[in-house]
């Protein structure tokens, strides 16, 4: 195939001393990123206004320059924000040049002077972990937000009996606020995980130049405090080279992803017409186009199906890393597309996920007329005869053979009499219907982690309890994102 090549315009590269001559059209094309890492303008902006006031700290750059470097700065953002650049200018490249470059244009050569000593290697990281942190708290604050809805349905079915199953086979009775509490808890650990990854990552990078530190004495607690960092990375190779923030926060999303998309399966099953234990409000579902019929629970399927696209993006970013040498190199360019879309699809189903959840009734007819059939107390039958004196295996025997002649005879466990019951075991007593009735043998459960009716409202009031105390973090980590009024103020209050 042919190609015609056209050159671009007047170079305007912020590395064009070293490269004599134009990039070609298609190379400015291809390695353009603009379009994808602009999302980062307000991290890069925040990054650059605290790095000035460093350079300013060690007498790079005048206290007037300071100014005009911020008073550019902002005017930059406002400009961003209007739509006010081109976003095919390929002379940009990227969000960290468009910055410098439209600094020049509003305040002339003072701009100059703003990456001494940086690297776009530690500039790009710093940006990332400013992103990292905001993204994290609003992915918590919106599964908290979730496990607040999944305590608030359990507490309104407390009582609601519900069938347990294993191999997608009723096993035993449970409480449905039981089933919903698994679910809380699968999400908690999702939260911790994202807690971590918030604390893990916040280091700030800045001193780390393009691999080798930097040859200005740069104060780094000074600039950790601007950026309100807990500390500073220690080894400038690493910290140029490091996207373990990123991945550690996909698998998170990852993880959260597979947990809805269980939590979906299964409320697409018992939405089934087979079984009707739940219906999701008409709001929340679609059509066929040509079934009249039809009611489909797309948005939990959509969720079930972008589950995969997030378990894809952590095995895309986990590929673009394995071959690389140490430090810098340009794959990196790729990380934010690949981030920004696990967050996006994570983000969307779970503000959709917790919504549909408030708009899910329960459907206890069926429930109990399900409950009727499945034999699901015969765990309880053999832990009855234990308890009496017989072995397990022995009553878990006895058992089998109990359904089996009520599955050949067509009829349920109430329906024997003590006397049939007798012919399989003479442990068997007048106490026995009501031992194996479905209260039971939900309260027979004991242990403190099982579906009895103590153990379930001292774990959802302790629930409640966790989700205070997380909401609670959650606000803390709100302080330890900069912003640019808080920055200014820091800056401000900084002695001359």
């Amino acid at each position: 195939m042919k190609y015609l090549l056209k050159k671009a315009g007047k170079m305007n590269k912020i590395w064009s001393g070293r490269v004599g001559s134009n990039t070609d059209n298609l190379a400015d094309k291809f390695t353009f990123s603009l379009k994808t890492d602009v999302k980062l303008y307000v991290y890069d902006i925040i990054g650059t206004i605290a790095y000035a006031a460093g350079l300013k700290k060690i007498g790079i750059i005048s206290k007037s320059e300071l100014i005009q470097i911020i008073d550019g700065l902002i005017k930059i953002k406002n400009n961003i924000e209007a739509g006010r650049y081109p976003e095919n200018d390929y002379n940009y490249e990227d969000i960290h040049s468009l910055i410098e470059f439209e600094l020049k244009n509003e305040i002339g050569e003072a701009a100059g002077k703003i990456h001494t000593g940086r690297s776009r290697n530690d500039q790009i990281v710093l940006d990332e972990k400013l992103y990292l942190k905001d993204a994290v708290i609003q992915i918590l604050k919106s599964l908290a937000e979730l496990q607040s809805g999944i305590l608030e349905f359990a507490q309104k079915n407390i009582t609601v009996i519900f069938p347990a199953y294993t191999h997608l086979q009723k096993a035993q009775p449970v409480l449905f606020s039981h089933y919903l509490l698994s679910f809380f808890e699968k999400f908690s650990r999702d939260i911790n995980k994202l807690f971590n990854n918030f604390n893990e990552s916040d280091l700030m990078p800045l001193g780390s130049g393009a691999c080798t530190g930097s040859g200005y004495a740069i104060d780094r607690k000074y600039l950790s405090k601007l950026l309100k960092f807990k500390g500073t990375a220690c080894n400038s190779m690493d910290e140029v080279s490091n996207r373990d923030y990123f991945q550690d926060f996909i698998y998170n999303l990852s993880c959260v992803m597979l947990h809805l998309s269980r939590f979906c399966e299964d409320l697409i099953i018992y939405n089934s017409n087979e079984f009707s234990y739940i219906e999701i409000a008409d709001e929340f579902c679609t059509g066929s186009s040509i079934m009249p019929q039809k009611k489909n629970p797309d948005i939990l399927e959509l969720i079930r199906g972008k589950s995969s696209i997030v378990a894809g993006n952590l095995v895309q970013f986990e590929v673009m890393q394995k071959g690389l040498p140490t430090t810098y190199n340009r794959d990196f360019q790729e990380d934010k597309g690949i981030v920004f879309n696990a967050f996006n699809e994570t983000l969307s189903s779970v503000i959709i996920f917790k919504e549909l959840l408030k708009n899910i009734k329960l459907n206890e007819d069926k429930i109990n007329k399900s409950m009727e059939r499945g034999f699901t107390e015969a765990t309880d039958i053999a832990d009855y005869l234990a308890k009496k004196g017989e072995t397990f295996r022995n009553s878990h025997n006895i058992t089998g053979k109990i359904i089996r002649f009520c599955i050949e005879n067509d009829i349920s466990l109430k329906d024997l009499d003590l006397k049939t019951l007798k012919n399989h075991s003479q442990y068997f007593d007048s106490d026995f219907f009501e031992k194996i009735s479905l209260g039971s043998c939900i309260n027979a459960k004991i242990t403190d982690c099982g579906t009895n009716s103590k153990s379930v409202n001292n774990n959802l009031k302790t629930a409640f309890l966790r989700m205070q105390d997380i909401q609670k973090e959650i606000e803390k980590l709100k302080s330890r994102v900069p912003d640019i009024n808080s920055l200014m103020e820091e800056i401000k209050n900084t002695p001359d």
